[in-house]
């Protein structure tokens, strides 16, 4: 049956300068006499109509369209699976999902589907509209996938390792004609043309339009989607009203289906990983509220420490110094059954009788201590009794989390259709290198393992000399404090909390922001150079990288506050400097160090992106489709708007980092997954208006679930189940004043208890939901019923 299409639409934008030189010019138009023999459409046609083109403009702008029969064609290369004309089964759902239905923005239906087949189009799901069939996401992925499997001579080009990092490609299946296109040396002669003629700039932008919100133009310049009935449906004014504007549950399917599976799988685990973290935020909450009423009852109780305190003479006391601790510790029983850290606070009380008794007048001075101011009060509230409970309750939360992000990631991978994308995945335009084939001796794509191995070596020793940095910056800051507290002895208590506590968080934390930005530069590039087969692999090579450094950067000031900043003066005599010592404050409660410099680093890591993200938006909204007169000052419109650069790589990097923030040291900060529930609310909120309104359209990608992220996560939760053990131990209040072999009996405890119940949590909570399973069965068994019927007709 043939179905109708409807007017062209813009699927893809490319724009340049005019007057950039000969030599660009000719391999532009070398570049776009190649699009045009893949059947692709130029508007307007510069190969032919260069010389009558009347338009002025110092930029030029070339809109691309893709018939349906390219599409069709392609989307049968590329493997892609296509919805049939049979709806999947509805699989049971539970409790919590019938529940939170309430608050759902999708209301797509599910059908099962098949590999496409151009010669059998028929049999699937709307291809009576041609236009509708192949949804926003698929278009732009597939004229990406068709524009950088173009290859063409370069004049002067000799190698094509080096690219524009900030592009990022598609996939490409080798063809028999560009097989013959290499060196005898096993070089191309030509290369993915599109990516480097963007870093040449022959061509300044290659994207693909926004739909946009409807304007006096009467049409959508970018619009994809067309109602049944001829109208069109914007599917850009869809997630603006429901994802940007909102705070219900993410459009998941609206997402995949305008910015493609890439960036939908994003969303769908901070969905599940807030909504999960809803009973650790409450835990903690509690937890705060307990310590919080623990703190001011001992504030409160200061004042019976001050009456034993000024019931003794101050001129017997300081003429018989034996005296001083055994006021002390009468003065401490008073409060041993309310305040925490006692023998810290006898310590503390004795250092306070001894100073007055060598520079007050013993004939009229007083003993007194002063309480707790309120950020004092605040800070003890986080350190209590009931901290190693809220460690055990994050730790074992972190493996239900998985567990329940590998059910969804099952459900979504089957009704997304992208169970085997890794499996059918093509070689990136930027893979360079071949050999020939033992059997058909033609070229075939290969690079040396040993030259990657090599290359691997040195990425790997460039990474350790990183971390080295991030050590020696940590350094830099310990040496600071010290001297810092060195010379405010005589200062105030919030004197010297401000700078050495406060200004020691700010410095590690604007150190963490430039090393992580430096080595985000360093890590692009080096693996660029180590020359990945696909672009999986080359996302999880990059990832590795960037998450290996940002663990030692972001974590190395926690730890050392944690495990070595108590009892620190050995290191310091080491080194030549007898009786300096970077202890945590007159207590010595690093806990309460550990909080507050765990708070800074939430909080600055994600104000710059807060601030950059609203003022970006507030200049967008200066700018409006109702200000363009014309289709083309639309796109030179949304030209204007910054790439959105790898939107999920840097996402997933800060997102983790706070994970690890939250597990790596729950016991410290009992506040903090509330806290991250509310910062990323906020921020995804921040990252949909991003996504449509500030930058460009980010090309459409493909993935079956969050690659090596998955990985990081669960190495995260068993580094968890050890640092939380040792802080109860080693630094809480909880293992405070007991003795080694005790505290090492703590921690086995700890971690075997939470270990065996992860473990039991793995064995009874199925990765794939059982309706899931038989909904796979199922679409197998129609998927091979209707083949087997149409190949009978």
């Amino acid at each position: 049956m043939e179905g109708s299409e409807a007017p062209q639409v813009i699927d893809y934008v490319l724009t340049y300068k005019r007057g950039d030189g000969q030599r660009l010019a000719r391999e532009r138009m070398n570049f776009l006499g190649e699009v045009k023999k893949t059947g692709l459409s130029l508007d307007p046609d510069v190969t032919e109509q260069l010389s009558t083109d009347q338009d002025t403009r110092p930029k030029r702008i070339i809109k691309i369209h893709a018939p349906f029969n390219v599409l069709s064609q392609v989307a049968e290369k590329m493997r892609l699976k296509m919805p049939l004309n049979v709806e999947s089964m509805e699989t049971p759902a539970s409790f919590p999902q019938k529940f939170l239905k309430y608050f759902g923005t999708d209301d797509e239906a599910d059908y099962f589907s098949a590999p496409y087949r151009h010669d059998k189009q028929n049999i699937f799901k709307g291809i009576e509209n041609k236009t509708t069939f192949f949804r926003p996401a698929v278009r732009s992925l597939i004229v990406n996938y068709i524009l950088n499997g173009i290859h063409i001579p370069i004049e002067g080009h000799k190698d094509k390792a080096n690219f524009n990092e900030d592009i990022e490609m598609q996939p490409f299946i080798q063809t028999d004609d560009t097989k013959k296109d290499h060196k005898k040396d096993g070089k191309l002669n030509n290369v993915p043309s599109l990516s480097y003629l963007l870093m040449e700039k022959a061509f300044t932008s290659a994207f693909t339009l926004h739909e946009g919100p409807e304007n006096h133009l009467g049409y959508l310049p970018g619009a994809s989607s067309v109602q049944e009935n001829g109208g069109r449906h914007n599917s850009w004014m869809d997630l603006n009203n429901l994802w940007a504007k909102t705070y219900r549950m993410q459009p998941l399917w609206k997402i995949r289906n305008y910015f493609g599976e890439k960036i939908a799988f994003y969303f769908a685990m901070m969905e599940v990983l807030l909504l999960t973290f809803i009973l650790p935020a409450l835990c903690g909450l509690a937890i705060f509220i307990y310590g919080l009423y623990n703190s001011v009852s001992c504030h409160n109780a200061i004042s019976d420490v001050n009456t034993i305190l000024q019931g003794n003479s101050c001129s017997l006391v300081c003429s018989t110094p034996s005296m001083v601790p055994e006021v002390a510790e009468e003065a401490a029983n008073q409060i041993r059954n309310i305040c925490d850290n006692i023998a810290a606070r006898k310590k503390n009380i004795e250092q306070i009788m001894n100073r007055i008794c060598a520079f007050e007048n013993h004939s009229d001075c007083t003993f007194q201590i002063l309480p707790d101011d309120g950020l004092g009060v605040f800070k003890s509230s986080l350190d209590n009794y009931a901290s190693p409970l809220f460690g055990m309750i994050v730790c074992l939360w972190g493996t239900i989390f998985l567990e329940f992000w590998k059910r969804r990631n099952a459900e979504l991978v089957y009704e997304w259709d992208v169970e085997s994308y890794e499996d059918d995945e093509l070689i990136r335009p930027e893979y360079y290198g071949t050999k020939p084939d033992p059997i058909t001796g033609e070229l075939d794509a290969y690079y040396s393992i040993s030259g990657q191995r090599l290359k691997f070596v040195l990425s790997f020793s460039v990474g350790i000399l990183m971390v080295g940095c991030v050590f020696i910056s940590v350094l830099a800051v310990v040496v600071y404090t010290t001297w810092a507290r060195f010379r405010t002895t005589d200062s105030g208590s919030f004197a010297q909390f401000c700078l050495t506590t406060v200004i020691g968080s700010l410095l590690n934390a604007l150190s963490i922001f430039l090393m992580g930005k430096a080595y985000r530069i360093i890590a692009v590039r080096m693996t660029n150079w180590e020359n990945h087969r696909t672009q999986t692999e080359y996302n999880d090579a990059l990832i590795i990288k960037s998450f290996a450094f940002q663990f030692a950067n972001s974590y190395s000031p926690l730890f050392y506050i944690a495990f070595v900043r108590t009892n620190n003066e050995q290191y310091f005599t080491r080194i030549g400097l007898p009786g300096l010592t970077d202890n945590c404050g007159e207590l010595n409660n690093c806990m309460l160090e550990l909080s507050f410099q765990l708070l800074t680093l939430i909080i600055m890591e994600t104000l710059p992106k807060f601030v950059k993200d609203i003022f970006s938006l507030y200049c967008s909204k200066k700018q409006t489709t109702a200000d363009c007169s014309d289709i083309d000052e639309y796109i030179l419109q949304e030209d204007q708007k910054p790439d959105v650069g790898d939107f999920t790589l840097e996402e997933y990097t800060a997102k983790v980092i706070q994970y690890g923030y939250q597990m790596l040291f729950a016991v410290s900060f009992p506040l903090g997954p509330l806290l991250f529930i509310l910062i990323n609310l906020f921020d995804m909120r921040l990252d949909a208006r991003r996504l449509l309104r500030t930058n460009k359209r980010p090309i459409a990608h493909m993935a079956q679930d969050i690659g090596q992220w998955f990985t990081i996560l669960e190495l995260m939760n068993i580094v968890a189940v050890v640092t939380n053990g040792c802080l109860i131990a080693f630094t809480s209040e909880f293992g405070r004043g007991r003795h080694f072999y005790e505290k090492l009996a703590i921690v086995m405890v700890f971690e075997h208890v939470v270990f065996v119940v992860k473990i039991l949590l793995l064995i009874f909570i199925p990765d794939v939901p059982r309706g899931i399973k038989m909904a796979i069965k199922r679409e197998k068994y129609e998927a091979q019923r209707i083949m087997e019927a149409e190949c009978g007709h």
